[in-house]
């Protein structure tokens, strides 16, 4: 039988198929809109009724290129820092059409194994780490593929990684060189518990400030929380510093970053106090609420969506490097958004 088998002798078959006569035609006509179960009912019921069928060639669809997966592996999709470092990297990526390219993001937890062993079932053309140290596993998978290997915000070297770093010791002591020069001296600081190396970082720039200023760092002026206790850490580890007395207490406080510095803000006027009036405060990373608190914060800026952007094309020059060759390291600028969170010192 041929595609042009008489309706008499489609309907014998679409009887024994328990199926319409329509879709014995496209059965026979070899299209992709029957489904393999009903194809197999069709053609079972054509080698049951003893029917010999010329079928056309089925029609073969060009299959487009594979994407190239860019892995951003992050530790916080929730703060706004993070989603503009990935809304830059996507941007960047959708830059690239030769080949296209596409992004791949997963939230680190302690199944640090398990995503691993999904960057290594991607093959993916490179990793993004940001708010996260390397661990182990990674470093090891990265050694062995030699895949490219960007990190935000933390210095390690190796062949085919790279690093983008802010400067956080100049910037925090540009920050706490800003507060003294409006007359504070009792200058609190709401760490992170984290005691990473960028946390690290700003801590000695903000006692490096106070050294050169002849001020005493002060251990009960500094105090610390876990970074992902965001708005609601800030509030709380505020709330020791101004437990101490009015003339112990601090008059203006650095924050880690900005999330800490609105609830450092919040825990000032939950007290009585009046910001910038009795207490400054100063944040860091410059995330787009901050401009829009009340009052608006000073803050640190870092520049996520060029870093995002900056993350994706360092990975695709290292793609044409050789295996061996070392990566690069980047030094981003960071400079203080003076708003008015911080104002003189009303004992100065």
């Amino acid at each position: 039988m041929s595609p042009k088998q008489s309706p008499t002798k489609m309907s014998e078959i679409a009887e024994l198929a328990g199926v319409s006569i329509a879709t014995v035609s496209r059965v026979l006509h070899n299209t992709d809109t029957v489904s393999e179960d009903t194809r197999r009912q069709v053609e079972d019921a054509i080698q049951t009724l003893g029917y010999r069928v010329r079928r056309r060639p089925r029609p073969s669809i060009p299959k487009p290129d594979p994407e190239k997966i860019v892995l951003l592996f992050t530790t916080d999709i929730v703060n706004p820092f993070f989603a503009e470092v990935i809304r830059g990297t996507q941007e960047e990526i959708e830059l690239q059409e030769h080949p296209k390219h596409a992004l791949s993001i997963m939230h680190l937890t302690n199944a640090c194994e398990e995503l691993v062993q999904a960057a290594r079932q991607m093959s993916a053309l490179g990793i993004i780490l940001t708010g996260a140290y390397p661990f182990p596993e990674l470093l090891k998978f990265q050694e062995a593929s030699k895949i490219p290997l960007v990190v935000i915000n933390y210095r390690i070297t190796g062949p085919r990684v790279s690093c983008i770093i802010v400067d956080f010791k100049d910037a925090y002591f540009r920050a706490t060189r800003h507060l003294i020069d409006l007359g504070h001296r009792r200058i609190g600081f709401v760490d992170d518990t984290g005691h990473s190396e960028i946390g690290v970082a700003r801590l000695d720039g903000y006692k490096n400030a106070l050294t050169e200023a002849g001020i005493p760092y002060r251990p009960e002026l500094y105090t610390s929380i876990a970074a992902d206790a965001r708005i609601s850490g800030g509030f709380q580890a505020t709330s020791h510093l101004l437990a101490l007395p009015p003339n112990e207490r601090p008059t203006a406080i650095l924050a880690f970053n900005d999330l800490f510095a609105l609830g450092v803000m919040h825990s000032i006027r939950a007290h009585g106090l009046r910001v910038p009036e009795d207490v400054s405060v100063i944040g860091c990373d410059d995330i787009p609420m901050a401009a829009y608190a009340y009052p608006p914060v000073t803050t640190i800026s870092q520049p996520k969506y060029r870093i995002g952007k900056l993350a994706v094309l360092t990975l695709l020059k290292m793609q044409q490097d050789p295996p061996e060759q070392m990566g690069s390291f980047t030094l981003m600028e960071s400079p203080l958004i003076i708003r008015e969170s911080t104002a003189r010192c009303s004992e100065a």
